[in-house]
């Protein structure tokens, strides 16, 4: 399974004896057929087979004919033979068919489907009790159940005396059930709160009736609160796949809605004349700076530039030497890939933007700044 420590090593390694192979390959089984995807893979590396070391091409094609098990949606492949580094993740979420040659690993997918899947939690809760699971990119990492302990009592017979009852007695039970599903109530809101920072859970799902949805939301600690991102009408018994596929919809769509302001806070911050950049020359800058918080990158954006070898300042345009060090100057072919490197040396948010017009008229990247 691929965690952010993966992520972590993947932007530290460089090679500079020979280039590193990266390949992500869709294998999602409800779009194509498993040969389907292996005439796929093949012309991934046909692409890039002159220009690629050879060992890293035998590679990966022994990976995929003799390890590679073809389940999940998506897989992601590193190889590097000359420095002895080979990586490979499959994952439960799809991505883009792709294949790179850098002196670094090609990152961007990653950091995207991080982002949008990254251990979130989603809690099934009614008046007995409920269930809480822990999903990391597509996957199930930790379920746990909670009843009440008065629920437990009633349902091996400890309630049986109520039955027949009339009129002032039969509303003391009444009133009793309702402290009673108040204090199973409780007892959720805790545990979640216990499981959502145990887990370091960055989104929450609520699932159940609607008054019961409404009733534990209002019981969470207003941190929690502001990690829900939506809910969902749902048997507490619900299996496994009904949640997380009816999970992972709402993931998808806050991730969509939350770009969707992260561009319009950029280009609004732009326009008053603070607060943001756009386009690559100033967001460029504003990173070398250190002063972007966020970065805004279209997905699929591409620029050529350069690289001082020394201090590794970036430039758009090829100098004789580097301005600020003196030292000799390299051709970089994906100056975004390299920004994206550098912002995740810096701790600096890193937001892949699928479909958003304003930004790729923008200049397909900008930032929202730190001061």
């Amino acid at each position: 399974m691929f965690k952010e420590q993966d992520l972590n090593e993947l932007v530290k390694f460089r090679s500079d004896r020979s280039p590193i192979l990266s390949l992500y390959l869709n294998v999602d089984p409800t779009q194509q057929t498993t040969d389907q995807y292996k005439l796929t893979l093949r012309s991934l590396l046909k692409g890039i087979a002159d220009d690629a070391n050879s060992s890293d091409v035998e590679a990966v094609e022994r990976y995929f004919d003799f390890e590679y098990d073809w389940q999940g949606k998506g897989v992601a492949v590193f190889s590097c033979q000359d420095a002895g580094f080979w990586r490979s993740y499959s994952l439960a979420v799809p991505v883009q068919n792709d294949v790179r040659l850098a002196r670094r690993p090609y990152i961007k997918p990653l950091t995207d489907v991080l982002d949008a899947y990254g251990r979130y939690g989603v809690i099934l809760v009614d008046q007995e009790g409920a269930r809480m699971f822990l999903f990391h990119l597509g996957e199930l990492i930790e379920a746990t159940g909670l009843l009440g302990e008065e629920v437990r009592r009633a349902k091996h017979g400890g309630a049986s005396g109520v039955t027949g009852m009339r009129g002032g007695m039969a509303s003391r039970v009444a009133r009793r059930g309702e402290v009673v599903v108040q204090r199973n109530l409780k007892e959720v809101a805790e545990a979640a709160e216990e499981f959502c920072t145990s887990n370091g859970i960055r989104h929450l799902v609520l699932g159940g009736t609607e008054a019961n949805v409404s009733q534990i939301f209002d019981m969470l600690p207003r941190p929690l609160q502001d990690k829900v991102i939506g809910s969902f009408t749902v048997g507490v018994g619900a299996p496994v796949g009904e949640v997380q596929g009816r999970s992972m919809e709402l993931i998808e769509k806050m991730a969509q809605e939350r770009e969707f302001e992260l561009v319009n806070d950029m280009i609004s911050g732009w326009k008053r004349g603070s607060g943001a950049v756009v386009g690559l020359s100033d967001t460029l800058t504003a990173l070398q700076e250190h002063r972007a918080a966020t970065l805004l990158v279209a997905a699929g954006g591409e620029a050529s530039g350069y690289r001082c070898r020394n201090c590794r300042y970036l430039m758009l345009s090829e100098r004789e030497e580097c301005p600020l060090c003196g030292g000799t100057i390299e051709a970089v072919d994906d100056l975004v890939e390299t920004m994206v490197h550098r912002a995740l040396e810096q701790g600096v948010e890193v937001e892949i933007v699928r479909g958003n017009r304003a930004l790729e008229e923008s200049g397909s990247i900008g930032a929202l700044l730190r001061y």
